[in-house]
């Protein structure tokens, strides 16, 4: 009986050793059939021979065009958009730890280290999208009307169009507001050529090109956006947390969040972005905040004529 176990056992051995060799030389006949075939390959971008998963002349990947499926699509997307590679984490670690340290070293031209300012931003505007956590970039219908330094130059050509379609200002009021909230988040970007246009009127002694500002404006405008999105997690977790001094608390969260944290983040990005001496890294801070309080001013009466165009 123990024979017969034991030729059995015996049996089993050498027939998974047979499937594991064959299954060895299968995978390895297909993956030298793909290798040879990738020496004839040509790069669909440029038509380059390749030798290897990408195209050593353009750069593009090897890949199956014949894949049109929605899953490779999504990927595709997702890669692109949510840059899915670890340059992302880089960057961000370098925006909150190292202020105007990403700046300077993209400029020297490690630009493959981190992702584009652009991008970045676009990534933390699409979050500030779903969130809105400030409404002050996004006024509402009174306060625009009669609130602010413009309010009186288009009270009547208002009242005009509410006339002709025939509300009341209770009525537009929530109109209004919708298409105002999807504008403000739609042309955020435009605060950022308009701050780095202040950045430049003070850097323009060490920083001659426009462009380097506008590169600084970029890293220091999605600081500032991760900063409200910041504040509306916290905000929220003090609700939940609320106690007898949870007005006091969330003024003080407020306060640092809006203006304080980003204050003290410009003066240190302002130093190691110019090479000022420390006694200058104030008021180069703070006239980085006033000129994001200026443009903010800007955006604001955009905001309300685009707003009162498109209602």
């Amino acid at each position: 009986m123990s024979h017969r176990l034991n030729n059995r056992h015996e049996c089993y051995n050498n027939f998974r050793t047979d499937l594991f060799a064959l299954e060895f030389a299968f995978l390895g006949y297909f993956r030298n059939m793909s290798e040879d075939a990738s020496l004839h390959l040509k790069c669909l971008n440029c038509g380059s021979a390749v030798e290897n998963s990408f195209c050593q002349k353009c750069g593009q990947r090897v890949r199956d065009n014949t894949d049109r499926s929605l899953g490779r699509l999504l990927g595709e997307f997702l890669g692109n958009i949510f840059f899915l590679d670890n340059r992302f984490f880089i960057s961000l670690w370098y925006l909150i730890r190292f202020p105007g340290r990403m700046t300077v070293e993209f400029l020297q031209g490690k630009r493959k280290k981190f992702i584009s300012p652009v991008t970045l931003f676009l990534f933390f505007n699409l979050i500030y999208f779903f969130l809105s956590p400030l409404s002050d970039y996004s006024l509402s219908f009174y306060d625009q009307m009669y609130y602010q330094p413009y309010s009186a130059w288009f009270q009547e050509t208002v009242r005009t169009k509410l006339d002709v379609l025939g509300l009341t200002e209770q009525q537009y009021d929530p109109i209004y507001q919708r298409m105002s909230d999807s504008v403000s988040k739609s042309i955020m970007i435009i605060n950022i050529p308009m701050i780095a246009g202040f950045v430049f009127l003070m850097s323009f002694k060490r920083r001659e090109f426009y462009f380097d500002s506008l590169i600084y404006s970029f890293h220091f405008f999605t600081l500032f956006m991760l900063s409200w999105i910041s504040l509306d997690c916290v905000g929220k977790l003090l609700t939940l947390l609320s106690t007898e001094e949870d007005s006091i608390l969330a003024t003080i969260t407020f306060n640092f969040f809006t203006f304080i944290g980003p204050a003290i983040y410009g003066m240190i990005s302002m130093h190691k972005f110019l090479g000022i001496r420390w006694y200058w890294f104030i008021p180069a801070g703070l006239g980085t905040l006033a000129g994001v309080l200026l443009s903010n001013f800007i955006y604001r009466f955009v905001i309300f004529l685009l707003t009162i165009w498109l209602t």
